[in-house]
């Protein structure tokens, strides 16, 4: 299996290679996130250069390459002469300390055009009699990846890399790690790294509140800013919560700053059991599916815990950040922060709204409150789907 980033993927004479086109940079091929043990290896690189450059330019680099890109074994610039000269053969030999997962990478800087096969030969090289011995790496093909490969490409073309084996597909992005095991990712994906609907800037230290922490991606997002302190996130749902814990664990620096929490805020202290499926986690509310399999999910009273955490950050000089998409919750938790007068304790608020529970509920019911208690409010609601939304609320300044 292998991947790229620019190009387009041929099959001549029956071996698959990735042609760029002149004036595209950037990765012609990574991958294939190859496990090797301990050892010394060599890789060859078959690559086509363009006649008409000229001979002394760099065309392309090639490297071997750990921990997703940032970690670099060996490394080679070429130039047109380098491949003539090699009858378009590189080879890159690498030492390898500990078990490890490796890409083999050409880079095009799109002096001109490039093609290279997708096919890298490795060996492993006997230390003792200088035996070259082929290492035959297994077809690691996921099926999710190869039925999405046009969402991923998209994703790609936007920052992202993917390491994708036959058992999982972890994304990076701007240095956060994370699982990808389903279509409803790509939802959250665009809203939180592409879209930035939660990149929030205050000039001050913070402490945030993620109200539907689902598998954590907002959480991750927002433990990057340094004024960020402090996240405290909140999911009730079993299947989302172990998944956040596991992102989590891609991430122990930022994470470091997370409190998972597995319990949904609301209106009142309550138990329920209701349904759930292991496909839908991002569109579930408290009163759970249509389908699937029961769960028993705790709720806690907003106030009760948000009152302290505010408390706490007044005491810290911090400002309080709320994050909240918990599918109709919301107007629950605004009903008992008001009723406790916490409106007062939050600098800002991002609210994705959803008219699930009650026809007559709509997100003014929510920006009223808001209103009342000093905030400047930014409905981004779209006319085209007036059932569920994207408000702003920053607190003014008197």
């Amino acid at each position: 299996m292998f991947y790229s980033e620019i190009g387009q993927v041929e099959k001549i004479h029956g071996n698959e290679r990735v042609s760029a086109k002149k004036g595209e940079a950037g990765w012609v091929l990574y991958g294939p996130y190859a496990t090797l043990s301990p050892g010394r290896y060599v890789v060859e690189f078959h690559i086509e250069g363009d006649p008409s450059v000229p001979s002394e330019a760099v065309c392309c680099s090639i490297d071997v390459a750990t921990d997703f890109g940032t970690r670099l074994l060996a490394q080679k610039q070429l130039t047109e002469a380098d491949l003539r000269r090699s009858d378009k053969r590189v080879a890159l030999q690498f030492d390898v300390d500990a078990e490890d997962v490796f890409e083999f990478r050409i880079a095009s800087t799109g002096i001109g055009s490039l093609a290279a096969r997708a096919h890298r030969p490795l060996k492993r090289i006997d230390r003792q009699s200088g035996e070259m011995l082929d290492v035959i790496l297994p077809e690691l093909v996921n099926p999710f990846f190869q039925a999405h490969l046009n969402e991923f490409k998209f994703f790609e073309k936007n920052g992202f890399t993917f390491h994708a084996t036959a058992q999982e597909i972890i994304a990076e992005f701007s240095g956060t790690r994370f699982h990808v095991n389903n279509i409803e990712d790509f939802q959250v994906l665009s809203e939180i790294f592409i879209h930035n609907e939660y990149n929030f800037m205050t000039g001050r230290d913070k402490v945030v509140i993620d109200i539907g922490m689902n598998a954590g991606l907002a959480s991750l997002f927002l433990a990057r800013d340094p004024s960020v302190r402090e996240i405290h996130a909140f999911e009730p749902f079993s299947l989302p919560y172990a998944r956040a814990l596991k992102n989590f664990a891609l991430n122990p620096t930022t994470a470091g700053k997370i409190k998972p929490n597995q319990f949904g805020l609301g209106e009142r202290d309550e138990q329920m059991e209701v349904m759930v499926r292991s496909d839908a986690t991002i569109g579930i509310s408290v009163r759970g599916a249509d389908t699937g399999k029961p769960e028993k999910i705790h709720i806690r009273e907003a106030a009760g815990i948000i009152g302290p955490l505010a408390e706490h950050a007044r005491t810290a000089d911090m400002d309080v950040v709320i994050k909240m998409d918990c599918e109709g919750s919301e107007f629950g938790i605004f009903d008992t922060l008001a009723r406790h007068g916490l409106f007062g304790s939050i600098n800002a608020m991002v609210i994705e709204w959803h008219k699930w529970w009650s026809k007559d509920k709509n997100q003014m019911t929510l920006i009223a409150p808001l209103l009342d208690a000093g905030f400047i409010v930014l409905d981004k609601t779209q006319l085209s789907n007036p059932h569920a939304g994207l408000c702003y609320a920053v607190r003014a300044a008197r």
